[in-house]
């Protein structure tokens, strides 16, 4: 029956996970309760994108196995999986508390923290896991991390310089070297490691996912967009809302006082939202790099494209014309954007389909504005205010579900 396990886990290193699977269960229909086994099988069902069956493997493991500090550690991986990050701090420190001597555990603590954005507490924990094992090459990178949102950039590249000395060939290191790079202001360094990490795994998302930024970044605005986001991103969720509602308390504090900084403000924020589909458009114009955006992007780059082109023209009728209809024409397809060019942002399911009710609930109402102010002339009908009113409160519940996740 070892060779069984034996041929489960080389299955399981070349990534052929039906067959891991497969293998694995015909060992246990006569093994069920060999705790080696068992730890495969959550692997497989993790790396199979099966979470729910990955869970039921470790609890029902734990159930008789309370003190085997793996399942712990994948109990934290699958709660971080999750975005639940209390639950997974309780499983690493359990899982550490058990087994000191595991570096990964201490990086998967550290990991843990930099999502919470602790970032003091991420850099004890790497290092602690580097006092196990000087060349862990997690540990390196998250240690670089840490180092990064702390301000101490110069160390944060050397420590990456040296994870690069130890495993000049690893996708990871290089993917995180071009993020780096790029939050540092220098797309064409970063766009060199991302080229790098793909050579080595052309499969990793993280790497494309950077290729396609360093790419936008050719442009200006993009790049001073890509500065705001990184800025935010290194805010905990209580100091984003801060920045979110100082923004609107200026911004209206300038309506009143200076109307062009009141335009300056809003077209700023307004560009937060709309800037990365819009960019998506540019992008697809360049010969490679439409193959970059995914499908998602491609569709949201599509339809904000279309609104965009549907809101000038209508605005430059309207010129011509003095229609009111089609004046309504153009707030509401301008103003519609915002949620379209948002819809696939948020990562959860139900995210995704709670912004989806909300767009179309949005359109219904304008299509009604539309077709009242034609037939009334009458442009602020009570459509087209709720309509307005309900872009408004979008903004905050969007903020609110991102930065939940």
């Amino acid at each position: 029956m070892a060779v069984l396990i034996q041929r489960a886990q080389l299955l399981l290193q070349q990534g052929r996970y039906q067959d891991a699977l497969t293998t694995l269960k015909q060992y246990l229909s006569t093994s069920a309760n060999d705790i080696d086994a068992l730890f495969l099988l959550a692997i497989c069902y993790m790396e199979m994108d099966k979470p729910e069956e990955a869970a039921q493997v470790i609890s029902s493991s734990l159930g008789f196995a309370p003190d085997d500090d793996r399942f712990l550690y994948l109990r934290a991986r699958l709660a971080l999986n999750k975005n639940q990050l209390p639950e997974a701090l309780q499983a690493i420190s359990e899982a550490v508390a058990i087994n000191p001597h595991h570096a990964d555990y201490f990086g998967m603590w550290s990991q843990i923290l930099l999502f919470k954005k602790d970032y003091a507490q991420a850099l004890q924990k790497a290092e602690e896991g580097l006092a196990v094992d000087p060349e862990n090459l997690i540990c390196l990178n998250l240690r670089s991390n840490a180092l990064f949102n702390l301000g101490r950039k110069e160390e944060a590249f050397s420590n990456l310089g040296i994870a690069l000395e130890h495993n000049p060939e690893n996708a990871y290191t290089h993917a995180n070297l071009g993020w780096k790079w790029l939050e540092a202001g220098d797309h064409g360094k970063s766009l060199e490691h991302f080229r790098e990490s793909l050579k080595i795994d052309p499969g990793q998302q993280w790497a494309k996912d950077g290729m396609v930024q360093a790419m936008k970044a050719h442009y200006w605005l993009y790049r001073q967009f890509l500065n705001y986001a990184f800025f935010m991103g290194r805010l905990k969720a209580g100091t984003q809302w801060l920045v979110i509602i100082g923004i609107l308390v200026l911004t209206q504090i300038a309506s009143q006082v200076f109307f062009p900084l009141y335009v300056l403000l809003a077209l700023v924020a307004l560009s937060t939202w709309l800037i990365v589909p819009v960019s998506n458009l540019f992008l697809r114009l360049n010969p490679y790099g439409r193959y970059a955006l995914t499908r998602e992007q491609t569709k949201v780059s599509n339809r904000v494209g279309g609104l965009l082109l549907t809101a000038f023209l209508a605005a430059g009728a309207y010129w011509l014309t003095s229609i009111p209809g089609l004046l309504a024409i153009a707030i509401c397809t301008g103003v519609l954007m915002l949620p379209v060019a948002s819809m696939y942002t948020p990562q959860s399911p139900k995210s995704r389909k709670i912004f989806l009710i909300y767009t179309l609930a949005l359109t219904f109402i304008g299509l009604l504005g539309i077709g009242f102010t034609f037939l009334t002339n009458n442009v602020e009908n009570i459509f087209v205010v709720v309509m307005l009113i309900g872009i408004f409160l979008y903004q905050f519940l969007a903020n609110y579900l991102i930065t939940r996740e």
